[in-house]
């Protein structure tokens, strides 16, 4: 599973488990709510919490934009104006300073055009994170009163604005607009897809209604689409609802980019619409605020009494059910855009990369888990002429400890591990035969393994403090071997501070290396 829990596992195991019960907790955790609502005076405090992680080709300053408006977002649909924020960054060890600026510059920037105050958040590097992720957003804001998905009432107007699948559309235009744009689809309807991506966001079109007024129930499009959001507000509301098919908007490109994938458009995420419920008599009214504003939206169902159900009317008149997707399917394409884009790759680089996945996957089937520390293992493994990152193939999530076993994260790419091939092409200035290296975790047993097997150990100082930048790293390797007249077979790495104690095993090949290795596993499960 990908994506949000499901009802069941929600129900068993989120629910029951809610910490302290407290009298000024006026909406706590519920499935398809977008927040939390708190009895603070005379107010009502909205606070909302968001995971956010980018494309994987996303700018840093689009990173910046939907993390602000995705988490503001929660906040507005509720009826209240977000005013305060404060965000974890996590960030793998190899992020460069300048993108980490642009990140935060950006969120400053959007954070300031909607009013937000950012009062607070976390920022770190950490080994277990592959990409820079917001680890969670949280937004607030106080109002007099606020609005739930659970207030639609019998006879309600359904509204939408924007259309369907939004946000799906918007990110897989901006991340495979080539691959699409190949198989035939208008240059500008990837193109008008792909600028989407700034309207991921319901800031402004539920504030607006906020404002107009008379709003029963509002809620967001995300995960699921436009018809897990309809059926959330229905059965927050206890309601049943009858939607017609075909007044839900699709604009065309939406329409094309999630055919090209084979996706539904009504049952992918979708931020960035807006579904609320009103009285038939300001339907007009909000409708004709939203086509002031500029923001497209329709008028595509009404309200029923819970037991006439939920349904879709189709263009022929036939009503099909109205229900959840078990699976958000935009999940399967956008975690794998990188693999679904061009193979540019040359025939000696896909050679590589089959070797190394080979490599990995013997290591796989028998190394012992406790080999791996926890930030995770790499093998990093060069062309035989290679002098730079991007000739050197690694695992872009890193082999795992995960319930014992040892698991991969993806499959071999080029230039995807900044570290592992820093240290590769640091030993190949000593010794350029030597084409591949992994790290391992290494304690007093696996160090003395390594002695019992008699393999040529290199040990690098100790650093002053046990305080070691990656300069004074590099420089420890090169100093210790410098002085060595074959290649180690073990590199010993010191103990330093927040860090992990590790060996390096560097090899001529990959079966030599797999050899070392799997030897030291073979005597560690002794």
């Amino acid at each position: 599973m990908i994506g949000k829990i499901n009802d069941n596992l929600f129900s068993k195991i989120i629910l029951p488990n809610k910490g302290a019960m407290h009298p000024d907790v006026v909406v706590g955790p519920k499935m398809g709510v977008d927040g939390a609502v708190i009895k603070i005076g005379e107010y009502y405090m909205v606070i909302a919490e968001d995971p956010i992680f980018p494309g994987p080709t996303m700018s840093p300053e689009d990173f910046g934009w939907i993390t602000v408006h995705i988490g503001a977002s929660d906040v507005a649909v509720m009826g209240v104006s977000p005013a305060y924020m404060s965000y974890s960054l996590l960030l793998p060890p190899e992020t460069e300073e300048s993108y980490i600026e642009r990140l935060v510059r950006s969120i400053d920037l959007y954070a300031r055009e909607l009013g937000i105050a950012i009062v607070g958040g976390h920022t770190g590097y950490y080994g277990a994170v592959n990409i820079p992720t917001i680890g969670g957003i949280t937004v607030w804001g106080t109002g007099k009163n606020f609005i739930t998905p659970g207030g639609a009432q019998i006879g309600d107007s359904i509204i939408i604005t924007k259309g369907a699948a939004i946000e799906a559309a918007a990110l897989l235009a901006s991340e495979l607009g080539e691959r699409i744009q190949k198989s035939g689809i208008d240059r500008k309807l990837v193109k008008r897809a792909s600028q989407r991506l700034k309207e991921i966001s319901v800031v402004k079109d539920a504030l607006l209604a906020t404002e107009i007024g008379g709003v029963h129930a509002m809620h967001d499009a995300t995960e699921g689409g436009v018809c897990r959001g309809l059926w959330e507000i229905a059965k927050a509301s206890r309601v049943g609802m009858r939607i017609e098919r075909k007044e839900v908007p699709l604009p065309m490109d939406i329409k094309e980019i999630c055919g090209y994938f084979n996706l539904n458009p009504y049952e992918v995420i979708s931020e960035g619409t807006l579904l609320l419920t009103c009285p038939p008599d300001r339907a007009e009214l909000l409708l004709n605020g939203f086509k002031k504003a500029d923001i497209e939206a329709a008028l595509i169902g009404k309200v029923l009494p819970v037991e006439e159900g939920s349904c879709w009317v189709e263009s022929s008149g036939k009503q099909t059910a109205l229900s959840p997707p078990e699976v958000d399917r935009f999940w399967d394409v956008f975690f794998n855009a990188l693999y679904l884009k061009d193979d540019s790759r040359s025939n000696a680089e896909k050679i590589l990369c089959s070797e190394l996945s080979k490599a990995v996957d013997s290591l796989k089937k028998t190394l012992k888990a406790d080999l791996i520390p926890e930030i995770g293992s790499n093998i990093a493994y060069a062309l035989p002429d290679a002098r730079k990152l991007e000739e050197i193939a690694a695992i872009p999530g890193r082999l795992l400890r995960f319930k014992g076993k040892v698991v991969s994260v993806g499959e071999p790419e080029m230039g995807c591990s900044k570290y592992m091939a820093g240290v590769l092409l640091g030993i190949r200035k000593h010794f350029p035969d030597v084409r591949c290296i992994v790290n391992l975790y290494s304690n007093e047993k696996i160090r003395s393994i390594c002695r019992k097997l008699n393999y040529r150990i290199a040990s690098m100082p100790v650093p002053v403090d046990f305080r070691q930048t990656d300069a004074d790293f590099y420089r420890d390797l090169d100093r210790t071997l410098s002085v060595l007249d074959s290649v180690p077979q073990v590199i010993d790495i010191p103990d330093r501070i927040n860090l992990e104690r590790l060996i390096l095993v560097p090899g001529e090949t990959l079966d030599e290396l797999v050899k070392v290795v799997l030897r030291i596993s073979s005597e560690l499960k002794k």
